[in-house]
C-alpha cells in the first residue's frame, strides 16, 4: 500500500514549481490570496454558470462559455493549459480567495516571454463580491506580480466594448488604450461576435496602491516561464 509521506507537498511543487506560487494583496478595505490550480481548486469553481459570474442581468458581453459550461469542460480546459505549458507560451491560472472563500479567478498568460517582457491578463469575480473593490485589488495584485516579481515590461488586457466595469478598472490603473484594430471575439449564448478593445499598462506608468507579497517564484519556475 502505498503512503502519502509529510514531504509529499514539497515533492508535488518540485514536480510542478508552479503549484508552489503564492501571492497576497491587501489594501485598506480587503486582503486576497492568489495561486496556482489545483485539481482541488478546479473542483471547487467546476460548473460556474452564467448567474454565478453575472446575477440575474446577464450582459450581451457576457463569456460565451458560461453558459456551456460544466466540470468536465472546465477541468479539460485548465488541463490543457497546464500540459501544455512552455518558456514559449504558457498560461497560468489562479485561485483567488478570500477568507479562504473563492471569489473569482485570474489567468496571466504570455508569448516568448523572455523577449516580448509582457504578460496578458483576463480575470472574472463571482457576481456576489462584485462592486465591492474586489477585481480592482486582484488587478493590481497581478500588476505588481508581473512588475516587480516577474520582471515583465508591460502587461495587457482587452474587454468587449460596453463592459464599462472592466474597462473602468483598467483605466483606473493607468492602462494606455490601444487603437483600435477591428478585433471581435464571440459572446452570449449563441457566440455573437462582439468589438474588443485593448489596453497596456507599462511598469514605469504604473502606481502600486495595494500591498503584494510573492513566494514559491523559484529559479526553476522563472526558467520554465521564461523570465
Amino acid at each position: 500500500m502505498l503512503r502519502m509521506t509529510v514531504d509529499s507537498e514539497a515533492a508535488l511543487v518540485d514536480m510542478w514549481p508552479p503549484f508552489g506560487l503564492r501571492i497576497a494583496a491587501r489594501d485598506d478595505r480587503h486582503e486576497i490570496a492568489v495561486r496556482v490550480l489545483r485539481d482541488e481548486d478546479v473542483a471547487r469553481i467546476a460548473g460556474v454558470g452564467v448567474h454565478d459570474v453575472y446575477g440575474d442581468d446577464v450582459p450581451e458581453h457576457a463569456f460565451p462559455w458560461v453558459f456551456h459550461n460544466s466540470p468536465q469542460s472546465s477541468a479539460q480546459h485548465r488541463w490543457f493549459n497546464r500540459a501544455n505549458l512552455s518558456s514559449e507560451e504558457w498560461s497560468l491560472d489562479f485561485l483567488v480567495t478570500a477568507g479562504g472563500e473563492p471569489i473569482g479567478v485570474v489567468d496571466m498568460r504570455s508569448s516568448d516571454f523572455a523577449h516580448t517582457r509582457e504578460v496578458s491578463t483576463g480575470s472574472w469575480v463571482f457576481h456576489r463580491f462584485q462592486g465591492q473593490g474586489f477585481g480592482t485589488l486582484v488587478r493590481h495584485a497581478v500588476a505588481q506580480f508581473c512588475f516587480d516579481h516577474l520582471g515583465a515590461a508591460s502587461i495587457a488586457s482587452d474587454w468587449v466594448v460596453g463592459n464599462a466595469a472592466s474597462e473602468s478598472v483598467s483605466r483606473k490603473l493607468g492602462y494606455e488604450l490601444l487603437p483600435d484594430d477591428g478585433e471581435t471575439t464571440p459572446c452570449g449564448p449563441e457566440g455573437k461576435p462582439r468589438p474588443v478593445r485593448r489596453g497596456r499598462l507599462r511598469a514605469a506608468d504604473y502606481t502600486p496602491a495595494a500591498r503584494v507579497e510573492c513566494a514559491g517564484l523559484t529559479p526553476q519556475l522563472r526558467t520554465m516561464l521564461g523570465a
